[in-house]
């Protein structure tokens, strides 16, 4: 909130403007056109005013429900608020990139902004229902560049020559960090694409979901929530109170879903501020859906790609199919787990990111599963030292491990990597901890010289059964 106060502070009018706005205040208050807001909507609404005000004289202002905003006002200079966004949360810096804010001290057109309902649905459960990467064969996923998402909003000619500014200044992203991907099946065509923005000087970040020809995945937990009509097109809009940032205070998150042509739009903004965060949320929320309905969304470059990834994925009915894939058998178990009925084996590979299989035996509430990763990718795994017992012995550690475990251990705490070399009876004992359904649970890695990674998650067995899964795999030791 701080930057728009400063933003506006700076703004001046010519001494044409300030005799016309004179000339409306001393017009009689009958003459003066007036329209109840909503008190969820005052604060933003007066800042829009001030806005209009400072940039020239014209009819920025949110429109109500049902009603299409119109008019628009020509500024004497037009820019982003400045802020400092030094830093971002979750995102590799290297995959995405800072956006440039308007700079303009020209005129520029200043459409009306929506009103949106954002109702607040309490306490009802939310939950990311896009289906799992792992249930959709052969899905990938690739990087958006700036150039991408300049295409998105600008269209398929990408950043018009002489514009000034990254991104259509009304979205106000300016100074925002940026990073997204698209993601693809094993054909090669587009299933949706994520785009993340984040800004620490505003307390602000958003997640936009743009899906082809429907909208974006979502479990219908919201779908009695009435719709707002935008220029004709219905918007889907929904608000929730939730300590996002944990510090106990309540924040705001504000949700659009509704289809901009043929393209499905979901929109996420996430505000931290403190009292300001609701009204935030909602006002960079609307901004998106007057600009994506106004300038519209184009993902022409973007629905097909043509490098697709080598992929496989193969199921196994028993564990002598499973072993018949020969690269994977040295560090499977060489019979099935005594007591166990139910079986499953999978094997999913995708070129340059994983090759991998999975076999599993299960009863009842128990699991016994083992995962071999050969060299493909960049694999991710919490390297533990065996010498440094606080990395990974649950013993150590009381119930529930959310307060007794240090946070620099947690990582290496829930699921260690031990080297091959190292593994032990003692390290493995160490793994183990009772479950609540009764009898012990052991999950650990174990990487093998040859970069292979063996993850193995064990319900129901003794430490001693456990530690020979692992140690057959293991190298003769040396004389």
């Amino acid at each position: 909130m701080e930057s728009y106060k400063s933003y506006f502070d700076r703004q001046t009018v010519s001494p044409e403007l300030h005799e016309k706005l004179l000339a409306i205040g001393r017009q009689p208050r009958t003459e003066r056109r007036r329209r109840p807001l909503s008190p969820a909507w005052k604060k933003w609404a007066a800042l829009a005013a001030c806005c209009a005000l400072a940039l020239g004289l014209g009819l920025w202002r949110l429109s109500a429900p049902g009603e299409t905003g119109s008019g628009a006002c020509v500024p004497p200079a037009v820019s982003s608020p400045p802020e400092d966004s030094s830093s971002h949360s979750g995102e590799n810096r290297e995959s995405g990139f800072q956006v440039e804010g308007s700079e303009t001290t020209g005129t520029a057109f200043l459409p009306a902004i929506p009103y949106i309902h954002y109702p607040d649905v309490g306490d009802r459960p939310a939950a990311d229902t896009s289906p799992s990467r792992m249930m959709l064969a052969g899905s990938y996923s690739v990087e958006l560049t700036k150039e991408d998402v300049q295409k998105i909003f600008w269209g398929p000619e990408g950043k018009p020559e002489g514009a000034d500014g990254d991104l259509p200044w009304m979205l106000f992203w300016g100074n925002f960090f940026l990073s997204g991907s698209a993601l693809y099946d094993g054909e090669g065509e587009l299933l949706w694409l994520t785009l993340k923005g984040n800004s620490a000087a505003q307390a602000l970040s958003f997640t936009l979901t743009l899906r082809p020809g429907e909208l974006p995945f979502q479990c219908g937990l919201y779908s009695d929530l009435e719709t707002t009509h935008v220029n004709g097109t219905p918007v889907t809009g929904w608000s929730r109170r939730e300590d996002l940032n944990g510090d106990g205070v309540p924040d705001a998150r504000c949700v659009s879903e509704f289809m901009a042509g043929e393209v499905g739009v979901r929109f996420e903004a996430a505000c931290t501020a403190g009292e300001d965060s609701m009204d935030a949320a909602a006002w960079y929320s609307a901004l998106l859906v007057g600009q994506t309905l106004s300038g519209g969304v184009y993902l022409g470059d973007l629905l097909t790609n043509g490098e697709v990834p080598a992929w496989r994925e193969e199921t196994f009915s028993c564990l002598e199919q499973a072993r018949e894939q020969a690269a994977f058998a040295p560090y499977l178990p060489e019979t099935d787990i005594p007591g166990y009925g139910e079986f499953y084996a999978a094997l999913s590979y995708q070129e340059g990111v994983r090759n991998r299989l999975t076999v599993r035996w299960s009863r009842g509430y128990d699991d016994v599963s083992v995962t071999v990763s050969l060299p493909e990718g960049t694999p991710t795994y919490h390297l533990a030292d065996v010498n440094r017992p606080e990395e990974y012995d649950l013993s150590l550690y009381s119930i529930p491990w959310c307060d007794s475990v240090p946070e620099e251990y947690r990582e290496t705490v829930s699921m260690p990597t031990f080297r091959a070399e190292d593994m032990s009876l003692a390290v493995v004992e160490s793994r183990g901890h009772e479950k609540d359904t009764g009898g012990l649970s052991f999950q650990f890695g174990v990487l093998h010289g040859s970069g292979v990674l063996v993850e193995y998650r064990c319900d129901g067995l003794t430490a001693q059964a456990v530690w020979q899964l692992v140690e057959e795999t293991l190298p003769p030791a040396s004389p």
